[in-house]
């Protein structure tokens, strides 16, 4: 199938223990394989941790 040519966005989320730069650099290599080194554009690997940090209690 061929047509015009797209800058395609995908955006996904999942929770892992794993090490994050690792994680990424897998899927980073994944999409190289499916569309090609030259036409990744961009690669970013945003981590936002899900424990909370304790606050600071307030003086008494």
């Amino acid at each position: 199938m061929t047509g015009e040519r797209r800058l395609v966005h995908v955006e996904l989320r999942f929770i892992s223990e794993e090490e994050p730069s690792q994680v990424g650099e897998r899927i980073r290599e994944s999409v190289r394989m499916i569309v090609g080194r030259e036409a990744l554009e961009d690669f970013r690997v945003r981590t936002l941790p899900l424990v909370e940090k304790p606050r600071p209690r307030a003086a008494e």
